[in-house]
């Protein structure tokens, strides 16, 4: 085989190693998760018993990979009967790692003492 054969075949496995890299890293780009947001609204009946839920929650949320971005903040309503309810929101990596935080051991334990010192609505919402 010449050496100009040879330098040809080099350059198509070189050609091919960089498509298949390009075809993989499209791939994952497009299996990547898009994350989620868990929207929360909850009414507050017993604050002294609420104060102790939302003491444990912080550290939960982190440790499933989320992150708070709205919590109790001022609100206005624009539209509607005017908003009574507290209002958070925590964003995760993906749906599922926001379902595994909401199944998890640690915050079903951190529920129960939501129990009986709040109503609450948690709904999670994927990314666009």
């Amino acid at each position: 085989m010449t050496w100009s054969r040879m330098s040809s075949y080099a350059a198509l496995v070189v050609v091919a190693i960089v498509v298949m890299g390009v075809i993989s890293a499209t791939q994952q780009a497009t299996e990547t998760p898009k994350r989620a947001y868990i929207l929360v609204q909850a009414d507050i009946s017993n604050p002294e018993r609420y104060a102790e839920y939302a003491k444990l929650a912080p550290d939960i949320v982190t440790k499933y990979g989320g992150r708070y971005l709205a919590r109790a903040g001022r609100t206005v309503t624009l539209e509607g009967p005017p908003a009574r309810s507290r209002v958070v929101v925590i964003e995760f990596p993906s749906v599922d790692a926001a379902q595994r935080f909401y199944s998890s051991p640690e915050y079903t334990a951190a529920r129960k003492l939501r129990e009986g010192s709040a109503t609450a609505q948690f709904v999670v919402v994927e990314a666009l």
